[in-house]
Parts: structure tokens; sequence; C-alpha cells
């Protein structure tokens, strides 16, 4: 009886055929065969520059530049507007002004109770308000009575308050 090994490798497969890969720029002899690899049309030949701008590392340096380029341009051209928000006289943003309001008055907390004085709310919802919105807040935060709050503010009361925006209020005195 022959012995037989228990186990036996599988036949190699055939030899892969050979489909000419190029060969990276950077091995020896590359400037002179990677000429010949290349195509015909190609815009370094149309450019007259040199074949080793096909190297990888002058790809990244072009592209590099290219990219940094693009924004410098874009930062010139669309990078930001020249129209600033004006400060109104408090120092305040998004104020808009009561024509009611015939002198500056001081804001509300800052002087007696008694006296007059402008309070500031601010437009949070995401609609247009009318100032008259607001009365009734500033009613609650300075202790007057709403119909004066209306009286001292008649022109102001259908100003309309973008969101964001702040309503200027005028607040009489207690009398």
């Amino acid at each position: 009886m022959t012995e037989q090994p228990k186990f036996q490798a599988p036949p190699l497969p055939p030899q892969a055929p050979s489909f000419g890969v190029p060969r990276p720029l950077g091995e020896t002899g590359a400037s002179a065969n990677a000429a010949s690899e290349l195509p015909a049309d190609n815009f370094a030949k149309a450019l007259k520059l040199p074949v080793t701008i096909f190297k990888t590392k002058v790809m990244v340096l072009i592209l590099g530049g290219t990219v940094l380029l693009g924004m410098l341009l874009g930062a010139l051209f669309f990078g930001g507007s020249g129209n600033q928000p004006v400060q109104g006289p408090e120092g305040l943003l998004g104020v808009v002004r009561n024509p009611d309001l015939r002198q500056d008055l001081p804001r509300c907390g800052m002087v007696s109770e008694g006296s007059p004085c402008t309070v500031y709310i601010v437009n949070h919802s995401r609609n247009d308000r009318y100032a008259e919105y607001f009365f009734d807040e500033a009613t609650r935060l300075t202790g007057r009575q709403e119909y004066l709050v209306m009286i001292e503010n008649q022109h102001y009361a259908k100003s309309r308050i973008p969101p964001g925006y702040i309503a200027q209020i005028k607040i009489p005195s207690l009398k």
C-alpha cells in the first residue's frame, strides 16, 4: 500500500498577464521613461513645462497654492459687509427709535422711581411685533398704569419691532 499525504497543496494558478503598470516618477530613469508613459496631449507638454510637474509633491503644492489663492480672493470679494450697525446714545444696537421722546431720558432703574425714564425691551419672538405689544411688560416692570404709558407713546404704539430689535418705551413720571 502506498502512503499518500493526507493534505495536498493546490496547484499554482497560472501567471497573471502583465499590463505594463507605469512606475512612479521618483524611481531611477523616471524622467526618460515618464515622458513615454504619459499621454501625448498633456498640459505639461503643451505649456513646455518639465515632466517632473507630475510628481505627487509638486501636484500637492500646486493644489495647496490654488486653494489658498481661492480663499484669499473669496475673502477679498465676499468677506463681509461694510455696513456696521449704528449705536444709539446709550450704546445699544438695534434700537427702534421712539419719535415720542423729545429729549433723551435716562433708563429706568438709574433714576428715582417717580421721575420719567425710558425702558428698553427686546423682541425675543420670531415675528414682528408692534411696540404696543410691549406696553404691558413695561407697566409690569415700572409699576405705572398702562393707559399712562399708552398716552405717552401714541405715535410709537404702531411702530414695527423686528425680531431681535429693541423697543424704546417712554415711561411718564408719577404725579
